[in-house]
């Protein structure tokens, strides 16, 4: 069988493919962006409606012969009815279409029952155990990461829903309660990039933690040499995206040993008995 697979390099999604793909030995199809050219199935995309389009049907008629997915960022309804609608057609639409349907949860699989009724098998997203290798790394991280050891620190991409205003409103509880003097961090870094569209989001959150009397940095990209010395050296890591459904992020923290704050929710129960005392379940 052959993976196609799209997307930029660092795509979470992407690279979750490429994964799939080297863990199952199967040949590659590599696009950087959705192209056009006919394939004969049987084929396998991992797909998500950012990288493929908000429709099914350029992927379908790819597609010569068996077509199976791995469907990632399902619809959820509190995106809005507008979004929610749109995006659930496609995703109702492809996976009638295709000879099998995998997700990465059972949160995810109740998600799409809401869309369309169709089987679909759950793979959880993999969890390396980094523990050992981390802890004989080098701990050194670049100069533009200097002092995550007092931050409180989210991991991934920025955009909006993924915690940090919430972090913020968190912080500035804890320093309420605590008083001045208390040693509680008052710096909320992202550790990774922002995503494409939202750079308007970083001056958001920058005044909102500057009139909180707090700071807010972005650090960009984390290359790999350097991201297990990172999560490991962060103050207190900080996982409480909305609308979760696979969370690359929150598997980031636990591969290396780190038990994350995260928002109590469908999804982030499943994981923390899927894998117990991994996580810090918070409501």
């Amino acid at each position: 069988m052959k993976h196609l697979i799209v997307g930029p390099a660092g795509h979470g999604v992407t690279e979750y493919a490429l994964g799939l793909a080297r863990a199952t030995g199967a040949e590659v199809i590599r696009e950087e962006t959705f192209g056009d050219t006919p394939l004969a199935g049987p084929v396998h995309v991992t797909f998500t409606d950012h990288l493929f389009g908000d429709t099914a049907e350029r992927l379908l008629a790819r597609i010569d012969g068996p077509l199976s997915v791995s469907l990632h960022d399902i619809p959820q309804p509190a995106e809005g009815d507008g979004r929610y609608r749109r995006r659930g057609e496609a995703y109702a639409r492809l996976a009638q279409a295709v000879d099998g349907v995998v997700v990465s949860s059972q949160h995810e699989r109740a998600l799409l029952a809401d869309l369309v009724d169709v089987a679909a098998d759950v793979v959880p997203l993999p969890v390396e155990d980094r523990r050992a290798a981390a802890a004989r790394a080098e701990p050194v991280v670049p100069e533009s990461m200097a002092g995550l050891d007092r931050d409180l620190v989210l991991f991934g991409f920025v955009y909006p829903g993924k915690g940090h205003a919430l972090a913020l409103e968190a912080l500035t509880e804890l320093h309420r309660q605590w008083g001045p003097d208390s040693g509680a961090p008052r710096r909320l870094t992202a550790l990774g990039p922002v995503s494409i569209g939202h750079d308007d989001l970083v001056a958001e959150l920058t005044r909102d933690a500057e009139a909180r009397g707090l700071e807010f940095r972005v650090t960009g990209f984390v290359a790999d040499e350097f991201a297990d010395a990172a999560l490991l050296s962060a103050g207190i890591p900080f996982a409480a995206h909305r609308n979760v459904s696979a969370s690359g992020s929150l598997a980031a923290w636990t591969s290396v040993g780190r038990r994350a704050i995260a928002s109590a929710g469908r999804y982030t129960e499943e994981m923390e008995r899927l894998r117990p005392v991994t996580l810090r379940l918070v409501h």
